[in-house]
C-alpha cells in the first residue's frame, strides 16, 4: 500500500512539474516573440510605427516590449527597467489577486486577462496586450 501511495505521489509531481515546465515554455516563447518583434520594429522606418496614444504615450500595436513594461512598472511602483522580470511579475500578480511568486504562468496570464477584459485562454497574446496597453494609456489600469 505505501508503494502504490509513493507512485500515486510521484506521478504527481511529475505531473506538476510538467505543468510548469509547459508554463515556462509558454512564456518564454512569447518573450523571445516579444523581442523578436522589437528588433523588428527598431529596424523598421519612423514613418512606419504606429503612432503613441495619450497618457502612457504606448502605441497600441499588442507587442508587450520595453515600453509597455516600463508602464506597466510605473503603475506597480517598482524598478523601472523595461525589463519583466520576477519583481514586476509579483508586483502584477499582487495587483492581480493571484499568489505573488514571480512565476507568471497561465494562471497569473488568466487574472490579467480578466483584469483588461479579454478571453481568458491563459496565453498572453496580441489582444491581451492591446487592452493592457490601452489601459496603461487611459491611465485605468
Amino acid at each position: 500500500m505505501a508503494d502504490k501511495a509513493k507512485k500515486e505521489s510521484t506521478a504527481e509531481e511529475r505531473s506538476e512539474a510538467a505543468r510548469k515546465a509547459g508554463a515556462q515554455k509558454r512564456n518564454d516563447k512569447a518573450f523571445a516573440e516579444a523581442k523578436a518583434a522589437r528588433e523588428a520594429k527598431a529596424k523598421a522606418p519612423a514613418a512606419a510605427k504606429a503612432p503613441a496614444a495619450a497618457g502612457a504615450g504606448l502605441a497600441v500595436d499588442g507587442e508587450w516590449g520595453a515600453a509597455t513594461t516600463k508602464a506597466l512598472q510605473k503603475v506597480l511602483g517598482v524598478t523601472v527597467d523595461g525589463v519583466f522580470g520576477p519583481a514586476s511579475a509579483r508586483a502584477l500578480q499582487s495587483k492581480l489577486g493571484v499568489t505573488a511568486d514571480g512565476d507568471f504562468g497561465p494562471n497569473s496570464a488568466r487574472a490579467l486577462q480578466a483584469h483588461v477584459g479579454t478571453t481568458q485562454d491563459g496565453d498572453i497574446g496580441p489582444a491581451t496586450v492591446k487592452a493592457m496597453q490601452t489601459r496603461l494609456n487611459a491611465g485605468t489600469f
